[in-house]
């Protein structure tokens, strides 16, 4: 299938190939989930406020720090990015920018922004504070990993004017446009870059159209409308203030408590419907939101250093055992599908490695017996004295996990499960103490790839020690011709999945529940949520 990801063209001001290696890589688009658009025949409820039940803690509103879901779909409603990116199409168009351009070898991009934009401080966006969030990234360091992943190469931004300013690489940097469309990159006030990493993950002020009134750890979170909106993007709905006026996040753990509270009308919408629970919201009574998540599927990432995953017969013998059309009907979503490649088949590049990733338990019984592996008395195979089993650290989708326990068992390889916090999940990846981790990562371009096992990503969550990946990672990041970067792209994938760095398991589908008269609930790129066009409709 193809669908590129193309620039809208009115805003063109680069060599037509960098900007097409920057999006236009094959495969279908992101993240085109079912929505509930407000129609022109709705009539706006008085009241305007929701609760939304949502699933956790969003332990840092940051979102220049953090890759929680949870956490960023509240920072979305707070934080714009310099452009947006259509995610039915994949075109990036202007937000905070009304244009800007990159150079031949994709080294420098040049932004102009728009006027009259204001944090919610009353201070305004300047080509300085835009800097000064880049130059606060870099100096972060871990604390935002995923952010600086983005900013690869990063040598500092020259301001020229107000609102003029060219963010400058070391060397070719093809997926920085679509990076400035992410949450990652979004611009925080002069004082928010300037707070500690701490501070700042508790209060944030950003150019958006909410507010944040009240955040309390492990209760609620609150934002309300800011007064005089009026720079959203031209993929909205509507300009102007949102229509909301306030937004309760009360933090729900329990998915039954969640499910409950929104048929009995406590709750107006609610986050993480599970999976098993689809059809019961599918009604008249309620809408249901539901967006594939772009990026690595959730899967297996294997730290190639630690125990038995340094074998690769043992890794290739994993990923022969998993049937994985069976855990996406046992654990997936209805608008699912099993993965096919270690890319989601909705990420710009994807290629299809259905035969790779095949079900396949002879072949890894064949695989594993040739590796020196025997069948025990308790149908785990062994290897001088030694168990064949490994543990997947994971702080959710414990379901998808156990699900893929039993099949690894049923041919011989035991899995152990390590349930943790998100804290602690990201502690293991600073200590590099885990076997493998169970996890997806999302971005709307393969770069994400290079973002989880490049030796140079501080995102790096698969640890691989492979030369020929790395070049190949490096490569793609600074290929400018479309067609050479896509075959890049494609190596990586084969690779990446014939090695078993990335063991696939599911694609993760984020599905939201509201109440009938909630209207406008809408997924950006990334399929994060964005309720600046949602209404209570009367």
């Amino acid at each position: 299938m193809t669908n590129p990801f193309r620039l809208s063209r009115r805003h063109l001001v680069a060599p037509a190939a960098v900007l097409a290696a920057a999006t236009a890589l094959a495969g279908c688009s992101s993240s085109s989930g079912t929505e509930a658009t407000v129609s022109a025949s709705s009539t706006p409820a008085a009241a305007q406020d929701v609760v939304f039940a949502i699933k956790e803690d969003p332990t840092c509103l940051d979102p220049q720090q953090t890759s929680m879901t949870t956490s960023l779909n509240i920072g979305r409603q707070l934080t714009d990015s310099l452009l947006d990116q259509d995610p039915a199409t994949g075109d990036i168009v202007p937000w905070l920018a009304s244009d800007w351009s990159v150079n031949d070898d994709a080294t420098a991009y040049t932004f102009t922004l728009r006027d009259g934009v204001t944090f919610s401080d009353g201070t305004p966006l300047t080509s300085e504070v835009v800097a000064e969030n880049f130059d606060a990234i870099m100096a972060l360091g871990s604390s935002a990993s995923l952010a600086s992943a983005y900013l690869a190469g990063y040598t500092g931004t020259d301001v020229t004017s107000e609102t003029e300013f060219t963010v400058n690489f070391s060397a070719p940097n093809v997926q920085f446009a679509q990076g400035a469309t992410t949450m990652s990159l979004g611009i925080l006030s002069a004082d928010t870059v300037a707070a500690s990493a701490e501070d700042r993950c508790q209060s944030v002020v950003g150019t958006g159209p909410f507010v944040l009134d009240s955040y309390t750890v492990n209760d609620s979170v609150k934002i309300v409308k800011r007064d005089g909106y009026d720079w959203g993007s031209e993929l909205r709905g509507h300009t102007g203030e949102a229509y909301l006026d306030s937004v309760t996040f009360p933090i729900i753990t329990e998915a039954s408590v969640r499910t409950g509270g929104l048929e009995s009308g406590e709750y107006d919408l609610i986050q993480d419907v599970p999976y098993i629970d689809e059809s019961r919201f599918s009604g008249d009574a309620f809408h249901l939101y539901a967006a594939a998540n772009p990026g690595v599927p959730n899967s297996f990432v294997i730290n190639t250093t630690h125990g038995l995953m340094g074998d690769e017969a043992v890794r290739q013998a994993i990923t022969k055992s998993l049937d994985r059309d069976q855990i996406n009907v046992l654990t997936g979503s209805a608008s699912g599908q099993a993965p096919t490649s270690v890319l989601t088949s909705s990420t710009p590049g994807y290629t299809d490695l259905g035969d790779t990733l095949a079900y396949d338990p002879e072949g890894a019984a064949a695989l594993l017996e040739a590796d020196g592996w025997t069948l025990g008395s308790d149908g785990i195979y062994q290897k001088d004295g030694q168990t064949l089993t490994f543990t997947v650290t994971a702080f959710y989708a414990q379901d998808v996990l156990e699900a893929a326990q039993m099949q690894l068992a049923d041919n011989g390889i035991d899995m152990q499960i390590n349930m943790v916090s998100a804290g602690d999940f990201f502690g293991a990846i600073a200590s590099g103490d885990y076997d493998a981790l169970g996890a997806g990562l999302t971005r709307t371009d393969p770069d994400v790839l290079r973002v989880l096992l490049s030796v140079d990503s501080a995102s790096r969550w698969g640890i691989v020690d492979d030369p020929e990946l790395e070049s190949l990672l490096q490569e793609q990041a600074a290929t400018v011709d479309t067609d050479a970067r896509q075959a890049i792209v494609d190596q990586i994938q084969q690779l990446v999945a014939e090695k078993a760095y990335v063991i696939p398991a599911l694609e993760t589908v984020q599905l939201h529940a509201s109440s009938a008269n909630v209207e406008g609930l809408t997924f950006d790129s990334a399929a994060r949520i964005n309720l600046y066009d949602a209404m209570v409709v009367g």
